[in-house]
């Protein structure tokens, strides 16, 4: 059964696959031309500067040139908006403790023993999380 379900989920993930990594790949090749390109135009601003500005300076502005490029790309990730925080969900500590009442008959001494200490620990958790507000 488990062989059946697997080759299931193969021949349905196959195409999917396929049409994803046709294009990865794609992005992947032209990255590395634009890296390449990048530090060519890097070495050429650095042949640039280095005759009028001398060897350590050219340097130094190659790199401050490449450090405000790279916080120009990254800011977009960085100074994105953030979703607010999803609502809390209060209903779920009785949801839980109504599954532990239906389950029970069919535990153990210790399986009850747990799920009664987890239970308690949940609810001391839940307790000391409403006294901070």
């Amino acid at each position: 059964m488990t062989s059946q379900i697997i080759a299931y989920l193969i021949a349905q993930a196959g195409p999917e696959l396929r049409r994803a990594l046709k294009p990865t790949g794609f992005v992947l090749v032209s990255g590395v031309f634009v890296l390449v390109a990048a530090v060519e135009l890097f070495a050429a601003l650095f042949f640039w500067f280095e005759p009028a500005h001398g060897l350590i300076a050219a340097s130094l502005l190659c790199a401050a040139v490449a450090f405000v490029l790279a916080l120009v790309a990254a800011a977009p990730v960085v100074l994105r908006r953030r979703p607010p925080p999803p609502p809390r969900q209060e209903a779920m500590l009785p949801q839980f403790v109504s599954l532990m009442a239906r389950t029970a008959p069919g535990l153990g001494p210790r399986q009850i023993i747990v799920a009664a200490a987890l239970l308690g620990v949940v609810l001391a958790l839940s307790a000391r999380g409403g006294e901070k507000k």
